[in-house]
């Protein structure tokens, strides 16, 4: 609430600079780090073998519906194929958005397991921390093959 009191056209630019300077320092250097911690304290990397098909099909579908979304969308607007293939795997990283989300889901009790034991809901929240992780990590390197790609066939 507080950012739509001080955007760039409710108060002047030297203004705006100060308070974006001053909670980017909060931000970045105090509560992003307290948040990642917590995040990671409640990571189970036995997810990777609890559920070992489910998570790579996650991330799998993680990056293929970005790329075929975003990419197609970019496709249909009539960007190259190669420009497209881009836009898709520049919009894949999932980071710091799907976290909060997982965090709140865990909070509220969303993969706590009731009856019998089901390895997918057990693992889910490591699985998607994992395919966040992995899909931030593995995209500057699609990114690079895919303009690398693109200056050898020119």
């Amino acid at each position: 609430m507080a950012g739509l009191y001080f955007g760039r056209r409710t108060i002047d630019a030297e203004s705006y600079e100060r308070v974006k300077s001053n909670v980017s320092a909060m931000t970045f250097g105090f509560l992003a780090p307290i948040f990642f911690a917590s995040i990671g304290f409640n990571l189970d990397l036995g997810a990777l073998s609890g559920a070992p098909v489910f998570a790579g099909l996650l991330i799998a579908c993680a990056f293929f519906g970005k790329i075929a979304g975003a990419g197609g969308a970019a496709r249909a607007a009539g960007f190259s194929a190669r420009d497209a293939t881009a836009i898709g795997v520049g919009m894949s990283p999932r980071g710091a958005v799907e976290l909060v989300i997982a965090g709140i889901a865990l909070n509220a009790g969303l993969f706590d397991t009731v009856g019998p034991e089901n390895r997918i809901v057990e693992n889910l929240f490591s699985a998607v921390v994992v395919m966040a992780v992995v899909t931030t990590v593995l995209s500057p390197v699609i990114l690079k093959r895919v303009f690398s790609n693109g200056r050898d066939s020119a």
